[in-house]
């Protein structure tokens, strides 16, 4: 069992985070996949459109019968005819032919471009004059240019946005292969913790870590249940503890995770059967006191009560283990990268990972300046002002004013 005090470090923690499994996959109707994670590599099973169409309303031509034509030297051509939208043309475009063809239209055989409907005037009888040339496939989607049959579109572990789900939809798909959404268990604890209803008397608070920590699954693409508050006893905690265990994947219980006489989360996570305590106390700012158990393929979590702690360690370790839980393993690419100037210096403690709270502000050249949001870990509004994390690593006592840092922006 780890002890408190023997502190673990960040990093050892995501190590264990990363060796938890996936989770199983379901399969769902389109229309219920908007936020869901794509559990199998997608492959297009035919061409996309399937046919050559244009983007314009005017006319399909051969794009070497209105090479050079100009306002002062239009082309003339013959319009043969119009390709009715959702049909296959009956003719085919020889030498100084046109059609007369509309967006989205298939183009007919021997057409291979479209000179947009400005460009056009009525020669009398069926002739056109064309005033602009045209390059081959001006105007035109080609048969395969959206997606080729056989081409991976989507890899597993995409989260399927609106546009992902336009995809699916152009080729076909009605049902969908998804991960199943991690099911969190949340339980705030301690006397002092009121529900959102009632009227905190001296030394009380309301919920909030309840309410804050289910926001957070949700949005990283988690199913959240609150199961109440449990005051200070084990028995309290370990009852609601073990109504989570038949289904849950990941139990947080909010506060009581130091080392104080008060503190039931240890006691209660070792009464578990079959549960082993991997960490309490890890070398972290705001959150030293969290405690990381598992049992099989479950992980509990005793979280700081402090508001910001909770909040912050929910970034650093349940985010990272819900996105593994949901097979998302590549990192966010647009979480990477991100970076601004610190404005002012901060102190740190060597031998922790401090998470600090910024807000940024954007320069006329587009520089990000990032000022450090100073605070309590008990003040939920610390983290309200705020837009990002930066840190400081462990092996530095402070950030410098003017130095570049990597932004971790908080959703």
């Amino acid at each position: 069992m780890a002890h408190f005090l023997t502190l673990q470090s960040v990093d050892r923690i995501l190590e264990w985070v990363d060796a938890f499994p996936s989770l199983g996959v379901e399969e769902l109707p389109l229309e219920a996949c908007f936020g869901r994670v794509l559990a199998r590599p997608f492959v297009a099973p035919e061409d996309l459109p399937g046919f050559t169409r244009s983007t314009m309303d005017g006319y399909a031509v051969r794009a070497k019968d209105v090479f050079g034509a100009s306002e002062g030297m239009p082309a003339l051509v013959d319009c043969i005819g119009e390709c009715p939208m959702g049909e296959i043309p009956s003719f085919s475009i020889g030498a100084g032919e046109t059609a007369r063809i509309w967006t989205g239209g298939m183009l007919p055989e021997g057409a291979d471009a479209v000179v947009m409907l400005e460009y056009a005037r009525d020669a009398g009888g069926k002739q056109i004059e064309l005033t602009r040339p045209a390059a081959p496939l001006e105007n035109v989607i080609g048969a395969d240019e959206d997606a080729a049959k056989g081409d991976e579109l989507l890899p597993a572990g995409r989260i399927l946005r609106a546009q992902e789900l336009g995809l699916l939809a152009a080729l076909g798909l009605q049902r969908v292969v998804v991960a199943q959404k991690p099911r969190v268990a949340i339980i705030s604890s301690g006397d002092e913790v009121v529900p959102l209803a009632a009227v905190p008397k001296p030394g009380q608070v309301r919920d909030i870590n309840s309410h804050t920590l289910a926001a957070l699954v949700q949005a990283a693409g988690g199913e959240a249940r609150a199961l109440g508050i449990a005051g200070d006893s084990k028995e309290a905690l370990g009852s609601l503890i073990e109504q989570a265990l038949p289904w849950a994947d990941i139990i947080l219980v909010s506060g009581g995770s130091s080392a104080g006489q008060w503190d039931y989360t240890i006691h209660a996570f070792q009464a578990v059967a079959g549960a082993e305590i991997l960490a309490h106390g890890v070398a972290i700012s705001p959150g030293k006191p969290l405690i990381m158990a598992r049992k099989g393929q479950q992980s509990l979590w005793g979280l700081p009560g402090h508001a910001a702690s909770a909040l912050v360690c929910g970034e650093v370790f349940i985010r990272p283990l819900l996105r593994k839980l949901l097979g998302m393993t590549q990192q966010e690419a647009w979480r990477k990268g991100l970076r601004a100037v610190l404005d002012r210096p901060v102190a740190s403690v060597q031998g922790r990972r401090d998470y600090i709270r910024v807000r940024l502000t954007a320069g006329e050249d587009g520089t990000l300046t990032a000022s450090p949001v100073m605070g309590k870990s008990g003040l939920i509004t610390t983290l309200v002002e705020a837009e990002a994390l930066i840190i400081c690593p462990e092996n530095q006592e402070g950030l410098a004013a003017g130095q570049t840092v990597e932004l971790y922006p908080l959703l």
